[in-house]
């Protein structure tokens, strides 16, 4: 089940909207302090030039998958139970940034997040096509 999905800026790691579901756990606080770990792995993953990171797993009873779909204008980061398909997954978060680029542009500014909080509403439609969101 989807806990939360980040859209961010790649250039400067702002988050650009956040996604959540309602049993999550994670607070918009913890959002912010997630968004900017994320963007803090990523810049060391390209400035030690060991590939791009796509996956962040945890185990347990709790387990998460951290899906990470980097692109060029938007990264998109999809926080989801561990039993949940990656592959249906890593499809949707590539849907989610293809959306928001045909919506926003490659040329969008990122300081000024409340003209993505319409796309809540795109991400909710995608969601809906399958069990592993509310």
């Amino acid at each position: 089940m989807l806990d939360i999905i980040l859209l961010q800026h790649p250039g400067s790691g702002i988050k650009l909207l956040e996604y959540r579901q309602d049993h999550t756990k994670i607070s918009s606080v913890h959002a912010d302090i997630f968004s900017g770990f994320m963007s803090a792995i990523q810049n060391i993953s390209t400035e030690l030039d060991i590939g791009t990171l796509i996956l962040i797993s945890t185990e347990g009873s709790k387990g998460h998958n951290c899906i990470i779909i980097p692109k060029t204008y938007v990264n998109v980061i999809l926080l989801v139970d561990n039993e949940d398909p990656i592959d249906l997954w890593r499809e949707q978060g590539h849907l989610i940034a293809e959306k928001f680029l045909q919506e926003f542009g490659n040329n969008y500014h990122p300081n000024d997040v409340t003209v993505f909080k319409s796309f809540s509403s795109t991400i909710k439609e995608l969601c809906s096509t399958h069990e592993y969101c509310e």
